[in-house]
């Protein structure tokens, strides 16, 4: 029977309903990871001052060797949620790449939370056991919070690398997807940690672990082709901006003598250079100046070098793409990664139990970065510091320019930072003894070592004048970081509680940071004395003066006849707007 006019408007209403129940549970529930929060607690000082960086000035290093005159690199002790926040400041939306090997929530990992809500009865926090009903929910806390920081540091060509095992791979995706956007997730790598079956496993041997990858924008990064070993491609570069696109260079001299092709050639500079003995050119005198007319020899960025032959990337094989399975014998596993330790710390045990391979560092680097554009690397959860010791390795290899920042807690009595993270990085750097009684020779280059400290009586967001005074005068490590300038320029004792200066470790044309932190300006004088004496040795140097003021700058500029190479900024205003904004 058909349906009456007034059966089908009842209908029509019903369904109307519908529609917006499902409308409404549209809004509401989405697809994705669901927890319930678990409040994190810190130290009381932590909680209501404001966070900055101290240098331990007696542990800065500055080693001859290869990398002698690189970047300088950073070792931050103290809470990485800490850390973060101060390179929120420093680092926004500069950092290259970033590893991470944070806990694996394993339930004996030692893996401790500070669940804010019972911090009388757990003051130190409690080791988070596998049956804990909130064990995955304290992880993903503890993560999401300092992911959120993590991703407002990388650049827009960012990447992050994260390890983890089944414990918690699965959540991990679905946080990354709801931190960076499900559409930048790049893939799920399988890294071979064990070669070795192990017989007594109760289900499956498990002799793998994951490291998940997650671009800042995917459409703007795209990995490094690996060669057809183990270097990578980047190595590839274009320092005299040939039209043929980038090349990499090798020695002209050759072992197998023939005495036709033994002769002096005169680099561009006028000076003569000859085979050395024993050696000759790979090829006749008529030959090779044809090449260097053609541009194929290379004599230094100076041409006063011994000549090396370019080869152009669009003339060889285009290398290969990164496969998703990285196997023990590319990238090293746990147990190669712990004998590496052992020949650095052959003097004592072994300091940490769960070191990463250099090999597999080195990989997850070079296939996101290039060496000859400064980049940036990151990795708060530095644990024995394979990271940088990575970084060296590659700068080594092919004179690259990258610069890493390690963040690790002390945790504990034994300091890990102190006595693991930094220690092996200072013998790598300066050079060491292994277990055979033999030495290593150092890598040499520079590195600053910072703590987590805190000033103030209120959080960025309720800083009152005093606060913003005592951050002013206590935040000049942060600035010095901000703009890499991490050498302290020696200034005048009666400077002291009114302005520092801070350089980079540039021969010429050097970079400074002067910072006026005194809201008195009755040293104002002296200040710009002594950025004039140092305008005066560098007429190219480049000066960011920072100067305290409570609204704007610009009033200061009167006090430079000429303005030239120097660019005048604001404190503290910035440093608590970024703090402000980071804290809702």
């Amino acid at each position: 029977m058909a349906e009456t006019l007034d059966g089908l408007k009842v209908r029509i209403r019903e369904l109307e309903k519908e529609v917006e129940r499902w409308k409404s549970q549209v809004k509401s529930v989405r697809y994705g990871l669901n927890w319930m929060d678990v409040p994190e607690a810190f130290d009381k000082d932590s909680e209501d001052k404001i966070p900055i960086l101290e240098e331990v000035a007696e542990k800065a290093v500055d080693a001859e060797g290869p990398l002698t005159g690189k970047p300088p690199h950073v070792i931050i002790e103290g809470d990485n949620y800490h850390a973060l926040t101060c390179l929120n400041y420093t680092h926004r939306g500069k950092i290259d790449v970033i590893y991470i090997d944070p806990p694996y929530n394993t339930g004996s990992d030692g893996f401790t939370y500070k669940d804010k809500r019972f911090l009388t009865e757990f003051p130190d926090g409690q080791k988070v056991p596998k049956e804990h009903p909130l064990r995955h929910s304290y992880w993903l806390s503890f993560m999401e919070k300092r992911l959120k920081l993590a991703k407002n540091l990388l650049s827009d060509k960012g990447v992050i690398f994260i390890s983890i095992d089944d414990n918690e791979q699965a959540n991990l995706k679905l946080l990354c997807d709801k931190v960076f956007g499900e559409g930048n997730f790049v893939a799920n790598l399988i890294w071979q940690k064990k070669f070795s079956p192990q017989n007594d496993a109760k289900w499956f041997s498990d002799n793998h672990d994951f490291i998940i990858c997650v671009a800042k924008d995917k459409t703007n990064w795209h990995p490094n082709l690996l060669a057809r070993g183990k270097e990578s491609l980047s190595r590839y570069s274009n320092p005299d901006n040939d039209p043929r696109g980038v090349w990499s260079s090798t020695d002209l001299a050759v072992k197998t003598y023939t005495k036709e092709y033994d002769y002096p050639i005169t680099t561009p500079s006028g000076k003569v250079v000859s085979p050395t003995n024993g050696r000759c050119w790979m090829t006749s005198q008529e030959r090779m100046q044809k090449l260097i007319e053609d541009n194929r020899i290379w004599f230094g960025k100076k041409g006063n070098n011994m000549p090396r032959y370019k080869t152009f990337l669009s003339e060889v094989q285009q290398g290969i793409v990164p496969l998703t399975i990285w196997l023990h014998e590319e990238v090293g596993h746990n147990q190669s990664a712990k004998q590496e330790l052992k020949k650095i710390f052959s003097d004592t045990h072994l300091p940490f139990e769960t070191p990463k391979p250099t090999t597999l560092l080195e990989r997850i680097i070079q296939i996101s970065t290039n060496q000859n554009q400064k980049p940036i690397i990151l990795d708060f959860f530095a644990g024995s510091g394979t990271t940088l010791h990575a970084t060296l390795n590659l700068n080594k290899e092919d004179d690259g320019n990258r610069q890493c920042i390690l963040v690790q807690q002390a945790e504990g009595d034994n300091n890990i930072c102190e006595n693991v993270t930094y220690e092996r990085n200072l013998r790598v750097m300066y050079g060491y003894t292994n277990a055979k009684g033999e030495n290593v020779d150092g890598l040499g280059g520079s590195l600053k070592y910072y703590k987590t400290g805190f000033v103030g009586k209120h959080q960025s967001k309720n800083a009152n004048d005093a606060d913003k005074v005592e951050l002013a005068e206590k935040a000049g490590c942060l600035i010095a970081l901000a703009e890499n300038t991490l050498e302290t320029v020696i200034v005048p004792s009666t400077a002291k509680g009114f302005w520092q200066i801070y350089s980079d470790n540039a021969e010429k044309k050097k970079r400074y940071t002067c910072i006026y932190h005194n809201g008195d300006y009755g040293k104002v004088s002296d200040f710009v004395a002594k950025i004039d004496e140092l305008r005066a040795t560098d007429k190219k140097s480049k000066f960011t003066v920072y100067v305290f003021s409570w609204n704007s700058p610009d009033f200061f500029e009167n006090e430079f006849d000429d303005l030239k190479n120097i660019e005048i900024k604001a404190i503290p205003k910035p440093i608590l707007e970024i703090y402000k904004a980071l804290n809702g």
